[in-house]
């Protein structure tokens, strides 16, 4: 069953459209009032030519902000009413330009008082409602990442949703290994330590650790581990997630899976190092509860490592909130720790 929110998108696509039919509207009826039969699209084109001298549609494109086919439309709309006149480039004779003809210079003097007052109208308008910010606001964010592009990212977003994390099984110890080398090497390198951990994993188990995997559409796509350092803390380490699925919020899920675990053991504290310059990882940290503090008890085992950060239940809390662990909430890439 649908509700009205979910029309509110396309109400809001209706209703710029009918914001823009109005105002040519309101510009074709005094148009017609002066005697001039001309489609109100077309004029910032006379206006703009007036003003440049000859352009061919590519600079009328750029300049009017409007797309080379409607441009190029409405230029030979123009051509046909005997308004514009077209030469080659002379820079060019591949290109075309267009200049204004003797009646359309005609036109646009009985149209000037028109055109300034549309100008003086259109302030007042804007001045009111803040129609320009808006608009411009809205324009900017489309021309940094489409529409399309940002309906691809939400439905990789609802994909990750399906996504359910797992306990370790042997079947999956390939992959643990796969996820973390491809990682390694894409960032750092294999150390002989990264060698030791991960070409064993049910060792890590036998002595008290944990290993989590994330599936999704029957694949494993992401892992992590919970490291028995000591008898007091666990280590959290190994996480890796697949390149093409990096940004559904996978590696939020496995670490707040981790975490969750780690709540259920007796266990006094929790730990990962990472290196500083995986920056949207050490937000992801900060955002579940992890904090940076100075490493305990001399240098790290991992070459790579210069970040130190411990976990805190109270920050946890405060930061995850109602509602976290769902991808759609993951805004960042999680980039594992060492």
């Amino acid at each position: 069953m649908t509700s009205p929110n979910d029309f509110a998108p396309w109400l809001l696509v209706s209703r710029l459209r009918r914001v823009s039919d109005a105002m040519f509207a309101g510009v074709e009826a005094i148009c017609l009032e002066l005697g001039v039969t001309l489609p109100a699209r077309c004029l910032p084109i006379l206006f703009l030519l007036r003003d440049r001298g000859r352009l061919g549609i590519s600079a009328l494109a750029g300049q009017l902000g409007q797309s080379h086919p409607a441009v190029s439309q409405m230029s030979r709309k123009l051509l046909t009413l005997g308004l514009v006149r077209e030469s080659p480039d002379p820079a060019d004779g591949r290109r075309r330009l267009f200049s204004l003809s003797p009646r359309a210079v005609a036109l646009l003097k009985r149209l000037e008082p028109t055109w300034a007052t549309l100008a003086a109208a259109l302030a007042e308008l804007d001045s009111e409602q803040g129609l320009s910010v808006a608009l411009a606001a809205v324009d900017s964010a489309l021309q940094r990442r489409d529409l399309a592009s940002r309906i691809r990212q939400q439905l990789r977003q609802r994909q990750a949703c399906a996504a359910v994390i797992v306990p370790f099984e042997r079947r999956y110890g390939k992959e643990f290994k796969r996820l973390n080398l491809e990682w390694l090497k894409h960032y750092f390198k294999v150390e002989p330590i990264d060698k030791v951990l991960l070409s064993n994993p049910e060792a890590l188990l036998r002595v008290g650790g944990r290993i989590f995997f994330a599936r999704l559409g029957g694949k494993i796509v992401g892992t992590c581990a919970l490291l028995a350092r000591d008898a007091d803390a666990l280590e959290l380490s190994k996480m890796a997630v697949t390149p093409a699925c990096q940004g559904l919020g996978i590696g939020r899920q496995l670490v707040e899976a981790a975490i969750d675990c780690f709540h259920t053991l007796d266990r006094s504290g929790l730990y990962l190092e990472t290196n500083s310059r995986l920056h949207p990882a050490i937000a992801l940290y900060e955002s579940v509860g992890f904090r940076r503090e100075d490493r305990p008890g001399g240098p790290s085992p991992y070459a790579r490592a210069d970040v130190y950060m411990a976990y805190h239940r109270s920050a946890s809390r405060a930061s995850r909130g109602v509602g976290a662990g769902r991808a759609d909430r993951a805004e960042v890439v999680a980039a594992p720790p060492a």
